[in-house]
């Protein structure tokens, strides 16, 4: 009778050869690993990304269970600074996929091998078409024209973000071949570029002046919608600081100093994009100071580069707006630790 593993997940107890089980998890990889036409999940490798998979599950929400009942009465009475805020807000929400070229993860969820990866990346499905509800929701509900929103996040400080981005974003198509080093680093560079230099850093701005509005008693619906998507986002981000760890990790020549310094010249790009758009906007006239922001920035994106295993820049001791870290869930933000798995590790969870 062949060796057997007993994996439990749940009240499910799955019965798995040993040699095959073993030999399936060290064909697992992020990049390069066996390919197979089943989703072959178990044995668990990357045990972080079925356990961020099932938080992303447990966290589902929909943005018409938010109440905003008391903006509904408040828009119109707001001062001309603080709707455009919020209409420049809804306008660059809109255009922020194109804007982030967030289409882009779907090509390197082709080329990404282990399942249980694959997994996670799927929720990216339901929270895009949350992120749709929600310029519904909203749009409808305040009965803000979205041309109108269109219109005012028209303007160079925010076109700039995408021209930024495609410039420097690598070509990838699903048949790349990732055995080459550098092809291996154009994944790792749209992954970070895509994630923590545009969905990280970039209209962070303009999402503080809308949490500060709502500190205020001003549109408190809303900013619990931005509260949520900032959520989102959190759990994107937690993702990709962590599948990058596991490709330096498998794959470290990838990870060389001229290539390091090549993401650290990004992230200082984007900041000082981020700042162009402070200049721009009144977040002055939402409570928010324009140079402590610009600092807040700053901080937010050393976060960003010191969860990817990268140097910080600016070098603040502590944040500006420990109150907008709260709103934008950074003290809370995933462990980007890269967990050792075992083969008869456990889990708790009906959904496999």
């Amino acid at each position: 009778m062949a060796d057997t593993i007993s994996i439990t997940l749940g009240d499910r107890t799955f019965n798995l050869d040993r040699e095959k089980a073993e030999e399936a998890y060290s064909a697992k990889k992020v990049l390069n690993g066996r390919n197979s036409m089943f989703f072959n999940i178990l044995p668990l490798k990357y045990n972080w990304a079925y356990e961020l998979y099932k938080e992303m599950k447990n966290c589902h929400w929909e943005p018409a269970e938010l109440s905003v009942n008391v903006d509904i009465k408040q828009v119109s009475l707001l001062d001309e600074p603080c709707q455009k805020i919020l209409k420049t807000a809804l306008g660059a929400f809109a255009k922020s996929q194109e804007m982030f070229q967030s289409h882009g993860v779907y090509t390197v969820r082709d080329l990404v091998t282990a399942p249980e990866l694959k997994l996670v990346f799927g929720r990216f499905v339901h929270e895009e078409n949350t992120r749709s509800d929600v310029l519904v929701h909203l749009h409808g509900s305040l009965g803000i024209n979205p041309m109108e929103c269109a219109v005012l996040s028209d303007i160079p400080a925010l076109t700039a973000k995408k021209q930024f981005v495609v410039s420097k974003l690598s070509r990838l198509d699903r048949n790349l071949d990732t055995t080459v080093t550098a092809n291996k680093q154009a994944i790792a560079r749209n992954i970070f570029l895509m994630n923590q230099c545009m969905e990280g850093t970039q209209c962070f701005s303009l999402w503080a002046g809308i949490f500060s509005l709502a500190a205020q008693g001003k549109l408190p619906g809303t900013g619990k919608v931005f509260n949520k998507l900032l959520g989102d986002v959190t759990f994107r981000l937690s993702l990709f600081d962590q599948l990058l760890q596991e490709m330096v990790n498998e794959n470290p020549d990838i990870w060389t100093d001229t290539f390091k310094d090549e993401l650290c010249g990004y992230m200082t790009d984007a900041v000082n994009m981020e700042k162009d758009l402070i200049a721009v906007i009144p977040v002055a006239d939402a409570g928010v100071d324009p140079e402590t922001l610009c600092t807040y920035i700053e901080f937010l994106a050393d976060e960003r580069l010191a969860a990817c295993m990268l140097p910080r820049q600016y070098h603040h001791a502590s944040s500006p707006f420990p109150w907008l870290d709260e709103q934008i869930h950074l003290s809370t933000k995933q462990a980007a630790a890269v967990s050792s798995a075992t083969l008869d590790t456990s889990f708790d969870d009906e959904d496999l």
